[in-house]
């Protein structure tokens, strides 16, 4: 497979200190996490894939990636609204019954993915809406209680994470809370770029409709420039960032790597991210 990118690179005195931090040795290190990814609902045309009519067409992302000769098969076109949060481990949770409120709890997702309300014991929640998992525990205990509205609250989403990985300094999963200002900050947690980095052309991976990916790309470089932030996004839980190197050929190889091993997505599955253009 083939990617053909438009675009220059940059000089690193263009850019802060604390946004591109320089390194003498080569980053080894390979990520290796297992990603819940969030869903979405309706979908623009903003920084699509598109796909082409015949074999030779370019596919083509509208801003500036271009993919030729493999379709990227499964990316969806990109969603400017923020996905619906998806439980995951040691998210806390509030159990509020319409009818019988004392057995009103307090709970939290476990190591498996499961929850243990008094009145059902244990359930499945991992990966559901909130929606979701109140159609479960509702389902499941009226069997024991009467059927009634049952309203779970998410008190604490310590599940909510971002994955950063590529050419930055520290990559790895970091906490939503700290990303909700977008890209720019998510790298700047994660040390800033190397001085290999594309930074014109940073990819950021959600999961989309029926559990299929959606790729925009941030021109992160330009972020920096101007101090315009009109086409950055707010990260969501789940969010994949990478930084791939300057050259063309990492991209190339993890390009490759994620459409072939790795979509179409599922609920949750693993991922490795390379900082030598080794998946």
């Amino acid at each position: 497979m083939r990617v053909r990118l438009r675009g220059e690179g940059f000089a690193a005195s263009a850019f802060p200190p604390a946004a591109c931090r320089m390194r003498g040795g080569r980053v080894v290190g390979v990520l290796l996490a297992t990603v819940l990814l969030a869903g979405c609902q309706t979908t623009d045309t903003t920084g699509t894939v598109g796909r082409p009519q015949s074999p030779n067409d370019t596919f083509t992302t509208g801003q500036e990636l271009r993919f030729t000769e493999v379709n990227p098969a499964g990316f969806r076109p990109w969603s400017s609204q923020m996905p619906a949060y998806r439980l995951g481990a040691g998210d806390k949770l509030k159990i509020k019954y319409f009818l019988t409120r004392e057995m009103d709890e307090e709970l939290v997702v476990a190591p498996d993915g499961t929850v243990a309300p008094r009145a059902v014991g244990q359930l499945k929640v991992e990966g559901l809406t909130l929606a979701g998992a109140q159609e479960v525990v509702r389902r499941a205990s009226k069997v024991e209680l009467a059927d009634q509205k049952v309203v779970i609250s998410l008190e604490d989403a310590v599940s909510a994470k971002v994955y950063i990985g590529g050419m930055v300094e520290k990559p790895g999963p970091y906490n939503l809370s700290e990303m909700r200002n977008g890209t720019l900050q998510s790298i700047l947690a994660a040390g800033g770029f190397t001085e290999e980095a594309r930074t014109g052309q940073v990819a950021i991976i959600r999961r989309g409709p029926d559990n299929m990916p959606m790729l925009r790309l941030i021109n992160v470089k330009d972020i920096i420039q101007t101090g315009f932030t009109l086409d950055d996004v707010q990260l969501a839980a789940g969010d994949i960032i990478y930084v791939p190197r300057s050259s063309v050929s990492e991209l190339n190889v993890w390009i490759d790597q994620f459409i072939n091993k790795v979509v179409p997505f599922q609920r949750t599955f693993n991922y490795t991210l390379g900082t030598q253009g080794v998946i």
